[in-house]
């Protein structure tokens, strides 16, 4: 009888530490940590290609790829997992936060082997040498299995745009792809899409009776330096009346449709804030082909 609870004991003792696992990714910072539920391998996919890195350019889409997910509880052979996500700026403020990105398989799955993905676009500010942290949490609706993955990132500025700054304070500017919705990162554009310049967090123009002043003008030259389209203030409405700083600190932004021809490529797109009470401005450019 000894010899049989001995077995039954070490029998025991070895289920308790199935799917138990800890690791850390050296070349990434990247730690992980599974009680009960196991994965086989992580992968880090970058605007669609697998890469091992963790510092981003503004504007990527990062996914997060959870191979084989096992040890989860089967009733009626299938699985219930959970999937949270969040990103938390240096130890302190959440900047992102999902409580369960599996909401489609709440009805369960019986896909083998299990696949989980967690995705994100990069949109974070950057200016300030900000850190992050990722925190992926992966449980059991149906027991007590859990896996938790950290990572460290840093964002960098994309150099798809050029920004000169003389007094004006922001913290992101970036072209968005309104149709695809993602941020602009290559100069090949379509003349099928809708583009807005986005710049956030305005501050810094001179006050006067409490208004400012902002002129905003848009231009898209072409090779040939013929204008295919030009704004030369897009705040025009507001240009005697002025404007609420605090609505201009929520979001500028300038939206450019093309119209589909003959055009000299590479064109060059010139964006331009000025302050009309003082020498303060923002010069934007970037070079696009457009297809």
């Amino acid at each position: 009888m000894k010899t049989l609870s001995l077995i039954i004991a070490i029998v025991t003792f070895s289920s308790c530490q199935f799917n138990k696992s800890v690791n850390t990714d050296l070349m990434t910072g990247a730690f992980s940590n599974g009680d009960g539920i196991g994965i086989d391998a992580i992968d880090i996919e970058i605007n669609g290609t697998i890469e091992k890195r963790n510092e981003f350019v503004f504007g990527e889409k990062v996914n997060f790829i959870f191979h084989n997910v096992s040890g989860l509880t089967k009733e009626q052979n299938k699985v219930y997992p959970g999937l949270s996500m969040h990103i938390v700026k240096n130890e302190k403020d959440t900047v992102y936060s999902s409580s369960n990105l599996a909401i489609s398989l709440k009805n369960g799955t019986d896909l083998i082997p299990l696949q989980l993905n967690a995705s994100f676009t990069t949109a974070l500010p950057y200016k300030n040498n900000e850190k992050y942290n990722i925190f992926i949490e992966i449980w059991d609706h149906k027991g007590d299995g859990k896996f938790n993955y950290e990572l460290p990132i840093t964002i960098k500025e994309n150099d798809f745009i050029n920004i000169k700054n003389n007094g004006i304070e922001y913290s992101n500017i970036y072209l968005w792809n309104e149709t695809l919705k993602q941020v602009v990162l290559d100069k090949n554009i379509s003349f099928e899409h809708q583009f807005i310049l986005i710049l956030d967090d305005i501050e810094g123009l001179e006050l006067k009776n409490e208004k400012v002043f902002p002129v905003f003008s848009v231009d898209l030259i072409d090779n040939s330096g013929n204008k295919i389209l030009s704004h030369p203030n897009i705040l025009s409405n507001f240009e005697t009346t002025g404007v609420n700083p605090l609505d201009l600190k929520k979001q500028l932004t300038a939206s450019i449709t093309l119209s589909k021809g003959k055009i000299n490529n590479p064109c060059r797109l010139i964006a331009k804030l000025k302050d009309k009470n003082s020498p303060k401005e923002i010069i934007i450019t970037t070079e696009v082909h457009i297809n």
